[in-house]
């Protein structure tokens, strides 16, 4: 963003491709607890604003540093998962910033919160608020600071009575008046005072605040969101966030007779917004982290059972792989099946095996399972949509273990029923013969009768014994 003026106070706005920046004339604060710079996506570490790590998971930083230019919130000028934060203190050229960075879960301003800056017009919306608190995925190292400075803490400051300190990533000053990029580090100034001047376009003078640097000192471009801290006994109190300022440009050309400017957003009035916010968001998050789990052990069911189907698949005679060719990751296959003249898909692919001849840029080879019909034509289809698709060889489906089971069972089955059959048959031809046998023992048997005529008497033995004439069978 392009650096505004407005009498003295110039509003510190830092475009996303803009380099990372320090405090003119401080000095260096590596190590130092409180201060963060915001950074922007998976590149090497940049900082667009500065910020503060006042509680666990709770950094500060100015509202214009994280919302839309012209916009009004909740629109941010970048994705959320675009929003980190360093370690407190960090070197940003240090390999570990990049490591140990720190992404933004959620972001909060004002509702209303309007960053727009035209002066010429008299909208200056964006001073007025300017501050939003980030709440990030875990904690940061070392130590938050104590609390917010209460309002009659800041009304004392106010009167000049307390000295404050602010530790910032904006430019560091050259010679000529030039700003330089930043070296990485943040730097102090120690030493800057509060006054009672109110710009007339903030509204509430409670969350507003001006402070004015030692000689030959100043804030820079890059210091939106920085904080400003009071040494209270033990307690590192937050006074505010810095969101604009001036008299660098004099200072950087080695006019040490001129002290720097700058403007706070005053925090204690949004405590309790931050307290109500953090709560949602903690609650949010355990419940996310629940839907988290919850979808965590699906997708291992789901793995577990992809694995016995697989080896169900083996066993069962359905698992089909291409073994003929090695292929890129991220290509599309599928399995076709020739049915009624025509190719159609008959499995998706369930996974890729990497294969040990397969090179390294082509190292995939894809598998499934289906249950086809013996014999049908198949290939192997694969694609990368709207650049080319090809084929691998055909072959035939293979009878599953299931279906030569069915077929086996099937013929035992026919077997006993013929056997069966056949025993029935046999058994009745032994019957008959038996009944046939018994009935010729019959027919061929003799018996004795005996046959009378007066008082004479005679047996007659024979198969069908008859009396004589003139006997009559007793």
């Amino acid at each position: 963003m392009k650096l505004k003026v407005l009498a003295v106070t110039l509003l510190i706005l830092i475009a996303s491709a803009s380099p990372a920046n320090a405090i003119v004339n401080g000095s260096p604060a590596v190590g130092s607890s409180y201060v963060v710079a915001m950074l922007t996506g998976d590149g090497e570490p940049q900082a667009g604003c500065t910020g503060a790590y006042l509680r666990p998971r709770v950094v500060v930083t100015a509202a214009h540093c994280v919302i839309k230019a012209e916009g009004r919130a909740p629109e941010l000028n970048r994705p959320i998962d675009q929003f980190y934060v360093s370690q407190p203190g960090i070197d940003l050229k240090s390999p570990a910033a990049k490591q140990n960075k720190v992404r933004v879960l959620k972001v909060w301003t004002e509702p209303d919160y309007f960053n727009r800056w035209q002066p010429e017009k008299k909208l200056m919306e964006t001073q007025v608020n300017d501050v939003a608190f980030l709440f990030l995925e875990k904690e940061l190292e070392g130590a938050t600071l104590t609390r917010a400075a209460t309002r009659e803490e800041i009304e004392d400051f106010r009167l000049g009575n307390k000295n404050a300190f602010h530790l910032g990533y904006g430019t560091i000053g050259g010679p000529g008046g030039v700003m330089t990029s930043n070296d990485g580090k943040p730097y102090l100034v120690e030493g800057i005072v509060g006054n009672q001047s109110h710009p007339d376009h903030i509204p509430l003078r409670d969350r507003h605040l001006n402070v004015v640097y030692p000689l030959g000192k100043s804030i820079g471009p890059g210091d939106s969101g920085s904080p400003l801290m009071m040494n209270k006994g033990n307690e590192v109190l937050y006074l505010g966030t810095i969101y604009a300022g001036g008299g660098w440009a004099d200072i950087a050309k080695g006019n040490t007779s001129v002290r720097g400017v700058a403007s706070v957003t005053v925090l204690w009035p949004f405590i309790e917004n931050l307290d109500l916010q953090l709560s949602k968001f903690l609650a949010e998050e355990a419940e996310l982290r629940k839907l988290e789990a919850a979808e965590k052990k699906l997708q291992e069911d789901a793995a577990q059972k992809l694995i016995k189907d697989r080896s169900d698949a083996v066993l069962n005679n359905t698992f089909y792989k291409d073994q003929t060719a090695c292929h890129a990751i991220g290509i599309n296959a599928e399995l076709q099946g020739l049915l009624d003249g025509k190719w159609v898909s008959v499995a998706e692919t369930k996974g890729w095996d990497k294969a040990a001849n397969c090179s390294a840029t082509h190292p995939v080879q894809p598998w499934t399972f289906a249950t086809l019909k013996e014999g049908l034509e198949l290939r192997w289809r694969f694609w990368v949509v709207n650049q080319f698709e090809v084929y691998g060889q055909q072959f035939r489906a293979v009878p599953t273990t299931e279906a030569k089971a069915a077929a086996e069972r099937k013929a035992k089955e026919e077997a006993d029923a013929k056997a069966a059959a056949d025993k029935i048959i046999q058994d009745a031809r032994l019957e008959a013969a038996r009944i046939i046998a018994a009935a010729k023992a019959a027919a061929s048997k003799k018996i004795t009768i005996t046959c009378v005529k007066g008082k004479l008497t005679k047996k007659v033995t024979a198969v069908k014994p008859k009396c004589p004439a003139g006997y009559k069978k007793k």
